[in-house]
């Protein structure tokens, strides 16, 4: 996430998954839920682009809470997080990317000799079931 400052004019622009974006928006968005999910059926993997207007004020709070989370020696990154999370609401949502995440070459034949030596292998993708099969 990122707050930009243009004139007097403050916007918050995010990107990240869809799933947490779509919890985080102003509104539901009924055709892009649509969408990311054929995106994910095609193996497409995603993220959701969203922004929100802010004042001075919000920035100004926002960033106090911020730079103390920064300075915390203790669960650093929980609190960061957590401060990231009290701004990420309410987005109005942009869009959505979808690119092809190719395996790397001679993965998939490297799994096949690893099933075919009786061996068990799980996969983790960090994704969505759909984009993983």
């Amino acid at each position: 996430s990122v707050v930009v400052q243009r004139g007097s004019e403050y916007l918050l622009l995010v990107k990240g998954a869809d799933n947490v974006m779509m919890e985080r928006a102003a509104a539901p968005d009924k055709q892009l839920e649509v969408d990311l999910k054929e995106f994910s059926v095609q193996g497409l993997r995603t993220l959701v682009i969203g922004s929100r207007s802010l004042t001075k004020m919000e920035v100004d709070a926002w960033k106090a809470k911020y730079d103390w989370a920064q300075r915390e020696t203790d669960q650093r990154e929980k609190k960061l997080e957590d401060v990231a999370e009290e701004i990420e609401r309410s987005l109005k949502i942009l869009g959505a990317t979808a690119i092809e995440d190719k395996l790397q070459v001679g993965v998939p034949e490297t799994i096949e000799k690893i099933r075919f030596a009786g061996i068990k292998l799980w996969v983790l993708t960090g994704d969505k079931l759909e984009t993983a099969r």
